[in-house]
């Protein structure tokens, strides 16, 4: 027997359509992790900052020279220091649409002891690699510099003024790998409460209650801003993610990587593992999401996607029966509303900027399944916002995709 025609009431059809997308969506949903929506939302407003350094060190004559003598050679050589230089790289994220940036302020400044410290031992490698010349100019054998020469002519080098010029630049990454190094933004110090070096049971530590800095580029474009939150809310066990630009994973400190992903930012998460003290008693939260040389300064987020903690010290190596190792899983935050004290002081306007709302909204489309009107709202961001924002471009491409 022929089986019977059944019409379904169009209305029905359409009822029964977008319900199964509802529920499609919801699901979808449920599977985003935390660190999936707080990465692709928060990643944008995070950047590398460089600092560099360059300068002579300077006698008391006011010359960049150095005499170079033996006392078992009769001679006594002046040289031309040459001009040094030095650099470090970290984290940091925009607070405001400007172009105020939060960072630590051993990111962006290096104390005059450490900075003529390393000119000097630039210095001396020198004076190592000019001293046989010497020997062999006055007409004598290539003689090598003993322990107590090196020692003397370093003790000298330090006695020298430091006349140095620093330069600090802003790097905005990219989601994905680049064609080309990004360009830098000068940057300037607003405001700095450098670390402090107290002394102790024989041992020196730093107090590092403070360790920030505000420092400003200058930008026509609306930049992504990270939403600050309330420190004082953070409790043991709370989810965090922490994203930042750790050495590592660099080819500047790992050869096995390509440059060309240098400016791809990296996302560790994990949790609030205990509140503690610092020895001028500020505090600073324990975390297990993995920190490492270059992640200094960047932020630390909650589920929420707000800044809770600034990425500030690791555990780093350690003394284990005889051995040094590098230990991980023990690295600190220094809690947000310390920042907003300085902020507050600058009177910098913290509301998320327009380039942030619409990533956030653009994300609440694709993540809902509207792919077309998520992809609109990224390129609303190059059109009129920030014409150059590579996470614009690579999530409209990936809205595209979907």
């Amino acid at each position: 027997m022929a089986s019977k025609k059944t019409h379904i009431p169009l209305k029905i059809i359409y009822s029964l359509f977008f319900a199964g997308l509802i529920i499609t969506t919801v699901g979808a949903s449920d599977e985003l992790s935390v660190e999936k929506r707080v990465s692709y939302l928060g990643r944008p407003a995070v950047i590398m900052i460089t600092t560099e350094y360059a300068g002579n060190l300077i006698n008391d004559e006011g010359k960049s020279t150095v005499y170079l003598s033996s006392d078992d050679h009769d001679f006594e050589v002046e040289l031309a220091i040459p001009q040094f230089s030095t650099g470090f790289f970290g984290s940091g994220f925009v607070v405001s649409s400007d172009g105020y940036i939060v960072t630590n302020a051993h990111v962006v400044q290096e104390t005059e002891v450490e900075l003529k410290a390393d000119f000097a031992l630039q210095a001396l490698e020198w004076a190592v690699e000019e001293w046989p010349a010497i020997f062999v100019a006055n007409g004598d054998d290539p003689y090598p510099a003993t322990e107590e020469d090196l020692l003397e002519i370093y003790n000298l080098l330090l006695s020298y003024d430091l006349d140095s010029m620093q330069e600090i630049f802003v790097y905005f990454g990219s989601p994905s790998s680049l064609d080309r190094s990004p360009a830098g933004y000068p940057a300037e110090i607003r405001k700095i409460s450098p670390q402090e070096m107290w002394f102790g049971s024989g041992d020196y530590k730093y107090r590092s209650g403070k360790d920030l800095a505000i420092i400003k580029i200058e930008s026509s474009d609306e930049l992504p801003t990270a939403t600050l939150g309330d420190s004082n809310d953070v409790e043991v066990g709370d989810k965090v993610v922490v994203i930042g630009y750790p050495g590592v994973t660099t080819s500047w400190q790992n050869s096995e990587l390509s440059w060309e992903t240098d400016y791809v930012p990296s996302v560790t998460s994990g949790i609030i593992s205990a509140k503690k003290w610092l020895p001028d008693r500020s505090e600073v939260f324990q975390t297990d999401a993995a920190i490492y040389h270059g992640n200094s300064g960047g932020p630390a987020f909650n589920e929420d996607g707000e800044v809770i903690g600034i990425a500030t010290f690791g555990s780093g190596e350690t003394l284990v029966s005889g051995d040094w190792i590098d230990v991980q899983g023990y690295n600190f935050l220094i809690p947000i509303n310390v920042a907003k004290s300085f902020i507050s002081e600058l009177n910098i306007d913290t509301t998320p900027s327009k380039t942030t709302k619409a990533f956030e909204k653009g994300f609440e489309h694709y993540w809902n399944g509207s792919h077309l009107e998520a992809r609109g709202e990224f390129d609303a961001i190059l059109a009129t916002l920030d014409p150059n924002n590579q996470y614009a471009m690579e999530y409209s491409s990936m809205a595209q995709r979907a």
